[in-house]
């Protein structure tokens, strides 16, 4: 009787987990066996969706289990400290964890549920239709975000979206539509298009320089190449855990420089609770108090509206512990011989390459002259990437991927 999938994947994570838990952080090879989705194919579609690990698999589960049977929210009850860091679901290890992964402070992190409502957040708060400003970005930004842009300018918003050149973005093309009502920059800091590393440096100079701000899409970045938003003049940020940086669809987070909290972006939403002050709520009610008492919050949490998956941020903790021990440095020194290598080879094969050389992220895009006979190659060979926008091949290359999984896909395409 044939294993089951599900039989086949709890034995995997209870196997490889105790064996891979001290794992060198240097050695791949013991990457690869964190991750069971290498047993079945070759996946190459991390820039749609990263595989979660056996180690981040086994902790949601343990919560799962703490949910089961042991779920309390009365302060009361006595519970050991494994259950006390179940109930805040690490939520403050997390918060601080990102914050060094980018080089902030944990209270410019605030915890949201997608990249592009963090993007939303963040023009809504500065009201840039109502102050007469413009907003510009590019057309290597994520397609959903544009289309928000587009609905704004039917708004009245003044958008103005530079056009690539042969899959870059100019700087100089930008420097053309920024003018003294330009109140927001807007961009992606690696295009989910051809994984372009964009001159984010560049642009916030630039955005500095007009007394305007710079909002970078990070989510293609964080957790797979150095990211520090002091250091390229990023004003606000958000990304999704479901990509690189190994989580779950509907947690994600939003970066505020501290200075700008409050003043230049504005809470448009608002969560928290009221202090009755008045019978029957009080018994001896404050007369010198208004009756309903509210205290704002402070920091990056002042954006945050209801509650996160809390079995996201489980994964998220697990997944962000992982990252720091196999080190970015390490991730970017395995990844970069295994893309450079398709950028070499699959040109020879007539796959035109539109990343251009020498970026440094993990995603390599390649036009097609055959889609339907590319993904009928790609089916065959059982190999997972994206295909799409009419002509394109777009391969993202994780620290589960090693030599083989190039051999494989070449042989498929030659």
């Amino acid at each position: 009787m044939p294993v089951q999938r599900r039989e086949f994947l709890s034995s995997w994570m209870a196997a490889a987990v105790p064996a891979q838990a001290l794992a060198p952080r240097s050695d791949p090879s013991a990457w690869r066996a964190d991750f069971p989705i290498t047993r079945e194919r070759v996946y190459f579609n991390s820039a749609s969706e990263h595989p979660i690990s056996v180690h981040s698999a086994r902790a949601m589960k343990e919560y799962v289990d703490y949910l089961t049977t042991d779920l309390t929210r009365a302060e009361w009850v006595e519970t050991p400290k494994r259950t006390a860091d179940f109930r805040d679901a690490r939520l403050r290890e997390i918060r601080t964890m990102f914050a060094r992964l980018i080089n902030a402070k944990p209270s410019e992190i605030a915890f949201i549920k997608s990249t592009q409502s963090g993007e939303n957040l963040v023009v809504n708060g500065m009201d840039i239709r109502a102050s007469g400003g413009n907003v510009v970005t590019n057309d290597l930004h994520y397609e959903s975000c544009l289309h928000s842009y587009k609905m704004r300018q039917k708004d009245g918003l003044d958008v103005r979206i530079v056009k690539n050149r042969d899959w870059t973005i100019d700087i100089r093309d930008l420097e053309r539509v920024v003018d003294r009502k330009t109140k927001l920059i807007a961009t992606t800091l690696v295009s989910n298009v051809n994984g372009l590393l964009q001159d984010v440096k560049a642009m916030s100079d630039l955005a500095h320089a007009h007394g305007a701000y710079l909002f970078a899409d990070i989510i293609q970045g964080a957790g797979a190449i150095p990211i520090d938003v002091k250091a390229l003049g990023i004003d606000f940020a958000s990304c999704s855990t479901y990509k690189w940086l190994m989580g779950l669809r509907g947690f994600a987070y939003l970066y505020v420089r501290e200075d700008l909290q409050g003043r230049v972006v504005k809470p448009t939403e608002f969560s928290g609770g009221v202090r009755f002050n008045y019978a029957p709520w009080s018994s001896s009610p404050d007369t010198g108090s208004p009756d309903f008492g509210v205290t704002p919050r402070t920091g990056a949490a002042q954006y945050e509206v209801g509650n996160v998956s809390n079995v996201a941020s489980y994964c998220q903790y697990e997944s962000l512990q992982y990252i720091e021990r196999l080190g970015i440095e390490n991730i970017r020194a395995h990844v970069r011989p295994l893309t450079e290598r398709l950028r070499k080879q699959l040109p020879a094969l007539g796959y035109r390459c539109i990343t251009p050389q020498g970026n440094e992220s993990p995603i390599v895009t390649f036009q097609v002259k055959d889609p339907k006979a590319t993904a009928e190659r790609l089916r065959k060979a059982n190999i997972e990437l994206t295909l799409r926008f009419g002509n394109q091949m777009r391969i993202a290359v994780s620290v589960f991927n090693n030599a083989e999984d190039v051999d494989r896909l070449l042989q498929a395409l030659a």
